[in-house]
């Protein structure tokens, strides 16, 4: 017999979804008996009791575990959308109830600003510390799908320089924040801070460099400035944007790379990075604050992206006081 939204919704229990989700996210029967406090014979009912009502297997059971099946893989993507909305609605009761409680998640692109996201975390907890924040890392790609498959409440990063052709720019919107600075460094003895006059990305050119990878959007931008120069990308290069890894390979003070001007002014601070003197800024490009163009933001969201709007604003007039 054929289903129908009646009869789904008379049958279904939300419970049922969030166990066997559980189940796929623990990998075991056991560990999402183990995070859901239940007995694994009460969860292993509650999936057949799902199994039953679909007419077919959800899980295939191996030795490294439990995976979707063809359907399974179907039923947890809805299952993704339908808990979120339920997670929301959950938020909203409690802030209604309580004040601003909750949980938010954040994505923070590799590439943004490394201090924006947590001073913003600091206000937040100054305001409602009973607020739950999850801060994931990844690439655009990697977190854009997670905002749009609701795993995130937003991101911030950098905006691709052709956003307005770009695939997510019509299911995602975002809030500009402001402009970011990009700068060249290296370990503080490096040979050419001696140099009395600017420098030019020519002089720099032939030392070991380490650059974005080919794949990021911040690789774009760094290329195009050696093609300006009429230069090939450097020989000796290391793909990374890892900023801590980068800051220990330039202390060998000959290898070169390139921070956003907020990282490299606070790693400067340990005495053992500078940037060089190129003679004129660089962008890095402007960071914005994603989020889903077809969901509303919960309360705990929302108020973190007014703590992100406050912060920035104050690094802007601390910027200016300068």
């Amino acid at each position: 017999m054929k289903s129908t939204v009646v009869s789904v919704a008379r049958k279904l229990k939300l419970y049922q979804l969030v166990v066997f989700d559980q189940v796929l996210r623990s990998g075991s029967l056991v560990g999402a008996a183990q995070a859901l406090n239940l007995t694994q014979p009460a969860v292993t009912k509650i999936i057949h009791e799902l199994e039953a009502f679909l007419g077919a297997a959800l899980l295939v059971r191996g030795n490294r575990g439990v995976r979707a099946t063809e359907l399974g893989g179907v039923v947890v993507r809805r299952a993704h959308a339908m808990l979120t909305e339920l997670r929301s609605l959950t938020d909203e009761v409690n802030a209604y109830h309580s004040g601003t409680t909750g949980q938010v998640m954040v994505g923070s692109l590799t590439s943004s600003s490394a201090l924006l996201v947590p001073h913003t975390l600091r206000l937040l907890k100054e305001s409602a510390p009973g607020v739950l924040v999850t801060v994931r890392v990844g690439h655009m790609d990697q977190l854009f799908s997670s905002l749009l498959a609701g795993e995130l409440d937003i991101v911030v990063g950098r905006i691709p320089d052709d956003w307005h052709r770009h695939e997510y720019e019509t299911r995602l919107k975002v809030d500009v924040l402001g402009e970011e600075g990009l700068c060249v460094v290296a370990g503080a003895e490096h040979p050419l801070h001696r140099s009395s006059q600017p420098l030019s990305l020519a002089d720099l050119h032939p030392f070991p460099w380490i650059l974005p990878p080919r794949s990021g959007l911040l690789r774009r931008t760094v290329d195009r400035l050696f093609e300006e120069l009429d230069l090939g990308p450097p020989v000796n290069v290391i793909e990374s944007v890892a900023a801590l890894t980068n800051y220990e390979l330039i202390q060998d003070q000959q290898t070169i790379s390139f921070f956003s001007l907020q990282t490299a002014q606070q790693l400067a601070h340990g005495g053992k990075l500078k940037a060089f003197d190129l003679g004129k800024p660089m962008s890095f490009g402007s960071i914005g604050c994603f989020y889903a163009a077809n969901r509303n933001l919960d309360p705990a969201a929302r108020l973190f992206k007014e703590c992100l709007t406050l912060t920035n604003q104050m690094a802007a007039n601390e910027a200016q006081a300068v």
